[in-house]
């Protein structure tokens, strides 16, 4: 699990998915940023969240971007989650002899709705229904989200379980923290959360 520090959190709402994540990267017992992006977005209606070493997770984000603006160039169509999860399991899969170091998730809003997949570093490929954590926290995450999780959130709830689940995770892994990022994805597109809009779900203050 060193490989695959801090903890990233997906869920489904009613009408579309939340995304959260820390934004600490560490090396054993090192520090390295307080402000790695780690959550992305791939198309308008496609977003990634990923664990892992930086530089993979980046070329992996590259890679997905570029075949995902391919698609809709050559198909004349919006291409939907379901085929970006696809993209990235092949790639994965391809190099499982010497596997990139990235774990994580994949999320959308499509033409029939919401869709949430899991990855793994060998292109192994789950659709969850309700909600996924990835990273050394998601254990911590996982309790909060059984606990806490329902159905028909609304986006707001969403937003703030997702927030609240990785509020924990920083609480108990030393390797996920210091701040919190949230991002939307729903029938308007994809939109990462401000600050601002980040303290007014009511999840307690990362402690400096």
């Amino acid at each position: 699990m060193y490989g695959f520090t801090g903890t990233v959190v997906g869920l489904r709402f009613k009408g579309g998915i939340a995304l959260a994540s820390d934004t600490r990267s560490t090396a054993y017992y090192l520090v390295l940023s307080k402000k790695l992006k780690k959550i992305f977005k791939i198309t308008d209606h496609v977003a990634g969240a990923f664990t892992g070493s930086p530089g993979d997770v980046q070329a992996l984000v590259s890679i997905l971007q570029a075949e995902a603006r391919l698609f809709e160039v050559i198909e004349k169509r919006r291409v939907s989650s379901k085929v970006v999860t696809q993209i990235a399991s092949n790639y994965l899969s391809a190099r499982r002899i010497f596997p990139m170091l990235v774990d994580g998730m994949i999320g959308g809003f499509d033409q029939d709705g919401p869709h949430l997949y899991c990855l793994d570093a060998i292109g192994g490929k789950i659709e969850e229904r309700k909600f996924a954590s990835s990273g050394t926290g998601s254990t911590v995450a996982y309790g909060v989200l059984e606990q806490s999780y329902k159905d028909e959130l609304d986006e707001k709830e969403g937003a703030k379980l997702a927030a609240l689940a990785i509020r924990m995770a920083i609480e108990r892994d030393a390797a996920t923290g210091d701040g919190i990022t949230v991002a939307i994805i729903n029938e308007k597109g994809f939109r990462e959360l401000s600050e601002e809009e980040i303290s007014k779900l009511g999840v307690p203050a990362v402690k400096a």
